[in-house]
């Protein structure tokens, strides 16, 4: 008797710490998409995943987007110089729809990231990181990959937006990712020459060796006067009949003194 009444105990015992210790949920992961784009930018176009250079003095837009359960919460902003370490220099509250936005004047060579410290419900997160360069001169340069075009697409077609300025004077550099063997190319960019001249293009090989990578082509302009101007380029098949403007960028560009 003695001995099943201590066994009872025991068991009784075992219950009670099963049930006393609830199990505790797993804080749920989040992702921190971040972008970069030229100049103070506060809609949605204008960002993209390439490093850009912009006038040393002006500003670049450093863009964070997120799930909109996160608003409301802080993200941490952390900055690195060519030669230094990273370090946070801010912080900004997530809004309402998921964005955080951090507007930064650029001087020198600087790459931006987004860091969740974390909390209960949600786990740490950090962002992938961008990069902003500045032009002592003036010049400016964006670049967009396939990947951007590609995820954009909408019925095989689409269609980017960017935003840049650069110096009366100076250069201003555009490439874009381009596929030879696909039998595309880009059209002759339309721009109006009063505010940029064509100096240059050029077909830059793939710097993958797999077959049927792809490759870019890049446009060198010099800024000839201040002013506001749009450049347009369409990615077509050129012999009568192929598929015209499959992709399309649309480049505003601001002449400054």
């Amino acid at each position: 008797m003695f001995r099943s009444r201590f066994l009872a105990v025991i068991l009784a015992g075992t219950a009670m710490a099963t049930t006393a210790a609830p199990a505790v949920a797993a804080p749920s992961p989040v992702v921190l998409t971040d972008s970069i784009a030229a100049g103070v930018v506060r809609g949605a176009d204008g960002f993209g995943l390439s490093g850009i250079v912009v006038p040393a003095g002006t500003y670049a837009t450093y863009l964070v987007e997120t799930e909109p359960s996160l608003a409301g919460k802080v993200l941490q902003v952390w900055t690195r110089s060519v030669s230094g370490d990273w370090r946070q220099v801010t912080s900004r509250t997530v809004a309402a729809d998921g964005t955080a936005r951090y507007f930064a004047r650029v001087s020198a060579w600087t790459a931006f990231q987004a860091r969740f410290a974390g909390d209960d419900t949600t786990a740490p997160a950090v962002a992938h990181g961008r990069i902003a360069n500045a032009s002592a001169r003036g010049d400016a340069s964006i670049s967009i990959g396939c990947g951007e075009f590609e995820s954009q697409a909408s019925g095989g077609t689409a269609t980017l937006h960017r935003q840049l300025a650069v110096r009366a004077g100076a250069i201003l550099r555009v490439r874009l990712c381009s596929n030879a063997s696909t039998g595309y190319r880009w059209d002759a960019p339309r721009f109006d020459g009063r505010y940029l001249s064509l100096l240059a293009h050029r077909s830059l090989a793939p710097t993958s060796a797999m077959m049927g990578a792809a490759g870019s082509e890049a446009w060198t302009f010099r800024a000839l006067r201040a002013g506001a101007t749009t450049m347009t380029l369409t990615y077509s098949r050129p012999w009568q009949g192929g598929e015209k403007a499959t992709w399309t960028v649309t480049l505003g560009v601001t002449v400054i003194r």
